[in-house]
């Protein structure tokens, strides 16, 4: 288009700009013997483009946002981890104050039995206190009677010995005898009598000072059980301080681990959310990258290749394995965040190998848009001589010496001149894929070249057998021909994202 072009003179300053960066496209598409063309406008390049860096920013967040939350939880791990110890421990502890209290329970047990018995000891006391003091009344009152009786006896005593010295100082030679021995009988009666309660009163002696020393042994007794009971009172004053305190050290630990309970709960929600989040973070990403290989697929199977050989191929050129790790232990469950992550990984590692492959292929186009097909591949009448013929590649007709560009990357096997083809060149691109570009006007590169894609390879020409001007161009598989437009289609499928 002229730079004077008329239409062009209404037309402000930025569509210009945006013709220049994005100019009118157009796309080619064979159905059988039908060639359709489909032209792309600025402004749905404009849109395509803000698709695809809205993508972009998106999947850029997502990965921030992922790594993120992978350092958040870790974080949250250790801290569950702390509060854990720390709930452990304040266990620990709550289990020596309740093994202290069982002791302290069972010595106040104790000290209670012991209480009880030394309370029914002092009620025994008592009662055979009680029982001696009656004894050693009644025994008094025997004594008395008896030191009475005893008294009487010895005025007796004294009264006859007065009366016998009277008989016998009175009486004649045998009148007095029976008097004096009446009287003897007598005397010797009260003296046995008289023995008899001195050993009466010798006996109640001996049980007055037993019953005395058994008095003051049980005050003795009594004295050291008050004693003992005092000093009960004493340890259980100090026992009932120490239990009180160590209630009070329970019942802090007790609000300490509630607390810290709901703090874990608190802590356990927040990255159960945080695990769903990124569950349904991973399940989104799956789901995309499962979306975009199956297109990227399709489209490299449409070109009828053998995609899993060519796969095999590209893993081994690139290097990978390692020791085989099982991400989830036989007999075991997987959990849910590591299942998705797992899933995630695969897809992203399938999606990596089929863009490796990608970057591989020639899937662009040999030429800058503006061309034509002349001929397509397939069964055609010569152009040259009428007869039914297989044409083993694409005719693509434009400008005399428009630059022909590398459709993919790869390596120059030929640059020469090659009989019917003209001026040929032919770029190995690896995994048994090669590409030919015939009657050029000129070549721009030499044998064992390394190009890359876009890079101009050589100029539109009319050499060799040719009616007119334009590139033949050709791919090859494992040495066999096929479609280049299924190649030239599946590259607009798989770049269009």
């Amino acid at each position: 288009m002229s730079q004077f072009d008329p239409q062009e003179r209404n037309v402000s300053k930025a569509r210009l700009t945006l013709r220049r960066w994005f100019p009118e496209r157009q796309i080619i598409v064979r159905s059988g013997e039908r060639v359709r063309s489909l032209k792309l406008s600025s402004a749905s390049q404009v849109a395509v483009f803000a698709a695809g860096l809205a993508v972009g920013g998106w999947m850029a967040f997502s990965s921030a946002m992922f790594v993120g939350h992978e350092q958040i939880i870790s974080a949250k791990n250790e801290e569950v981890d702390r509060v854990r110890s720390a709930y452990k421990g304040l266990l620990a502890q709550v289990s020596v104050y309740k093994e202290r209290i069982a002791g302290i329970t069972d010595s106040l047990e104790r000290n209670h039995a012991h209480i009880l018995s030394l309370v029914d000891q002092n009620l025994t006391l008592d009662t055979r206190l009680e029982s001696m003091e009656r004894e050693l009344a009644s025994t008094a009152q025997e004594r008395d009677a008896i030191e009475r009786k005893s008294a009487d006896l010895a005025g007796q005593i004294k009264k006859l010995k007065s009366e016998i010295v009277t008989a016998a100082s009175v009486g004649g030679d045998g009148e007095g005898a029976p008097p004096v021995a009446l009287a003897a009988m007598d005397a010797s009666d009260l003296v046995e009598e008289m023995g008899a309660v001195e050993i009466r009163r010798a006996r109640a002696s001996r049980e007055r000072d037993a019953l005395r020393e058994e008095l003051e042994r049980l005050e003795a007794d009594l004295g050291q059980a008050e004693r003992g009971g005092d000093i009960i009172e004493t340890d259980l004053d100090s026992i009932e301080v120490e239990l009180r305190r160590v209630v009070l050290q329970r019942d802090l630990a007790t609000a300490q681990r509630e607390a810290m309970r709901k703090r874990v709960d608190a802590l356990e929600k927040t990255i159960a959310g945080m695990e769903r989040s990124q569950i349904e973070l991973f399940t989104r990403f799956t789901d995309l990258a499962g979306d975009k290989i199956a297109e990227v697929e399709t489209a490299l199977s449409s070109t009828g290749i053998d995609l899993d050989a060519l796969i095999t191929k590209t893993q081994k050129r690139f290097g990978t394995g390692g020791p085989f790790v099982p991400s989830v232990p036989d007999g075991e469950e997987a959990d849910p965040l590591k299942q998705s992550m797992n899933d995630a990984h695969l897809k992203l590692d399938r999606l990596d190998v089929l863009r490796r492959l990608t970057s591989t292929m020639p899937l662009a186009e040999p030429m800058k848009p503006g061309y034509r097909i002349s001929s397509t591949f397939g069964r055609r009448s010569d152009p040259i001589n009428g007869r039914a013929a297989m044409h083993e590649g694409l005719d693509m007709v434009s400008h005399y010496k428009s630059p022909i560009v590398a459709p993919g990357p790869g390596k120059v096997v030929y640059a020469g001149w090659r009989g019917r083809y003209g001026r040929l060149v032919e770029i190995d691109h690896g995994n048994g894929l090669r590409t030919r570009y015939g009657h050029m006007a000129k070549v721009l590169v030499k044998k064992g070249q390394m190009v890359e894609t876009g890079t101009e390879i050589g100029l539109l020409g009319n050499s060799g057998r040719s009616t007119g001007a334009h590139l033949h161009y050709e791919v090859l598989v494992n040495g066999e021909p096929h479609d280049p437009m299924l190649f030239i289609k599946a590259g607009s499928d798989v770049f269009k994202g």
